[in-house]
């Protein structure tokens, strides 16, 4: 699942575990953006280290939260270069000439602002990013390998229930691929509860055996 460069540049109190879990994060960051969109994940996370690592990693506050963010942005950066490829000319086409200078589309497409910045201006961004930080733990720390692996591929990879029944060894049903995932979301919701994170009200009870396969 991780591409992950060998040797990469890290900042001070990151080591190369806490690299992999934070290149995760950013990862699911930028599927928040653009999955199904037509970019790849790992290269906006590629760029988007490139980009903090050229900075010397200058930031204001905690690390992690702030990686995602630009990961997130980069991700806006990358889709708005998508879709100017798609609906128009090339990049270095001219548009009109200024104070002397031919001005091309890509000119007017310098990346979104803040896709760098060191600090938020949103609180609700914060919060999002603090959140999806302790689910994240959750998956390494609460959950089973098998409970991991259906959860990320259902949840976050899109696959059908039935498709990651038959991944499994020994193979199950997607029904019983439904239980996994409701038994890995209480335990998540108990891991988010135990760190004082308030979640939905919803039951804690372990699922029953109901339930039909997915296709």
């Amino acid at each position: 699942m991780d591409n992950q460069p060998l040797n990469p540049e890290l900042p001070d109190g990151v080591d190369g575990e806490e690299y992999k879990r934070i290149r995760g994060l950013m990862r699911v960051s930028v599927l928040s953006v653009g999955r199904g969109r037509g970019i790849d994940p790992w290269d906006v996370v590629d760029e988007a280290w490139s980009s903090m690592a050229a900075k010397n990693f200058e930031r204001q506050g905690p690390f992690r939260p702030f990686a995602i963010r630009v990961a997130k942005n980069k991700a806006i950066d990358a889709l708005r270069r998508a879709e100017v490829k798609r609906i128009g000319p090339p990049l270095d086409a001219p548009l009109y000439r200024e104070d002397g200078e031919e001005i091309t589309r890509k000119d007017l497409l310098p990346g979104s602002q803040g896709a760098d910045v060191d600090y938020f201006e949103d609180r609700e961004e914060i919060e999002r990013v603090e959140l999806l930080s302790l689910v994240e733990e959750a998956l390494h720390e609460v959950l089973t390998p098998t409970e991991r692996k259906v959860f990320l591929e259902v949840q976050y990879n899109e696959k059908s229930r039935a498709a990651v029944g038959r991944e499994l060894v020994p193979p199950v049903t997607g029904q019983r691929v439904g239980q996994i995932i409701a038994m890995a979301t209480i335990k998540i919701r108990r891991h988010l509860k135990s760190r004082g994170r308030p979640v939905d009200e919803a039951s804690d009870e372990a699922p029953s055996e109901g339930g039909g396969d997915d296709g």
